[in-house]
């Protein structure tokens, strides 16, 4: 596990903002990229993501 994903894990574990407001996601551009990254875990677009 890389430090970038250990710290973005973390924040996600510990309910810290990991973007400054709510925005479209840039992947699927369907659903809004909350502050916490919920969307990033549900994602089907995102590639490497796949938790089915």
């Amino acid at each position: 596990m890389s430090a970038v994903e250990y710290r973005t894990i973390l924040k996600y574990r510990l309910m810290i903002p990991m973007y400054p407001e709510d925005e479209t996601c840039p992947i699927c551009r369907k659903a809004c990229m909350d502050k916490y990254g919920e969307h990033a875990v549900h994602c089907k677009e995102l590639p490497g993501w796949d938790f089915c």
